[in-house]
């Protein structure tokens, strides 16, 4: 395949590590992915398998790490989870304002905002599924009862 940046050199491809810098976190790095090098201008061309499955892998990684959230790491949560600034902070009952600082670091989220994102990413909520117009409580309506059963080492309910 010639070079898209150059249109004069063959590239050349081999299997290296990638610092994937594209997704907005400056510390990632792709284990053992193709990439391909153009020996004349140097552009680089990583071959990334199931990007989306990458960004789900990444986004499970942060989740579950230890202290805060990094304004980037804010900012790759609300991408994944495909919303614009407007909707996460609709989703996060704020300010589009407190968002803001957040991404920029210059307010660090609180712990619970923090809780609230990570729970979101967890669950796999995208983006009509925290919409303050669906959250409706009524004490007048009475909760059915649940019953749960153990399918394959899962709980599940049963029907």
């Amino acid at each position: 395949m010639k070079c898209r940046q150059c249109e004069k050199t063959e590239m050349i491809e081999k299997k290296e590590n990638h610092h994937y810098r594209e997704c907005g976190l400056d510390n990632v790095t792709i284990v053992g992915i193709s990439v391909r090098r153009c020996p004349s201008c140097g552009n680089v061309m990583p071959l990334i398998p199931s990007i989306e499955g990458l960004h789900d892998a990444l986004a499970q990684a942060i989740i579950k790490k230890n202290g805060p959230l990094t304004p980037s790491e804010i900012v790759f949560l609300r991408k994944y989870l495909g919303w614009s600034g407007s909707d996460f902070a609709r989703n996060m009952h704020c300010d589009r304002s407190q968002i803001s600082k957040w991404e920029h670091g210059t307010v660090e989220m609180s712990k619970p905002y923090d809780l609230l994102l990570r729970e979101m990413v967890a669950g796999g909520k995208k983006i009509t599924d925290y919409q303050r117009a669906e959250l409706i409580w009524k004490r007048s309506i009475k909760s059915r009862p649940l019953r749960l059963k153990l399918q394959r080492k899962v709980w599940m309910e049963a029907a």
